[in-house]
């Protein structure tokens, strides 16, 4: 809302936003869980491409502004600090294969749980597991963002 110097015009383009916010909710809301869970699948394939490609400036537009991202070692990172990590070549992943995906929606969030088969070089280290995953997906900023991850690693066997 740069630019607005009156006191109306800041009421009216912050009354335009929620207008567009509500109506972005309401078609959300108006439609069916398997249009969404096939959009959220979908969004998902291509954040994991964009991963094994290295294009992290895709990846950036399907994460969200509050992102947390657990891995499988604990780490917490932000979204700040997961994508200079990427950037850097910190992480450099080479497969990510969802092998099962159930998904809940509640609203204009969708929560996936899962079974992943991630390869990844963190650190220089190579590292290649299965593992259990939590993912969560919101509207914000009139489409879906990845606001959650974490994965569990899977006992060997």
């Amino acid at each position: 809302m740069q630019g607005i110097k009156s006191p109306k015009r800041l009421v009216n383009a912050v009354s335009m936003r929620l207008q567009s916010s509500n109506c972005q909710q309401s078609t959300v809301h108006s439609m069916n869980d398997d249009t969404i869970f096939k959009t959220i699948q979908e969004l998902d394939t291509q954040r994991s491409q964009a991963l094994i490609d290295g294009d992290i400036d895709l990846v950036e537009t399907f994460l969200g502004t509050s992102l947390h991202y657990v891995h499988s070692s604990s780490t917490d990172e932000d979204r700040a600090l997961y994508l200079k990590k990427l950037r850097d070549g910190f992480y450099q992943y080479k497969a990510l294969e969802a092998t099962e995906q159930d998904m809940r929606r509640f609203g204009d969030t969708v929560i996936v749980n899962g079974l992943i088969h991630v390869h990844v070089i963190a650190g220089g280290a190579d590292k290649n597991f299965n593992a259990r995953y939590t993912q969560i997906w919101v509207i914000q900023d009139s489409s879906w963002k990845m606001v959650g991850w974490q994965t569990t690693l899977l006992p060997t066997t």
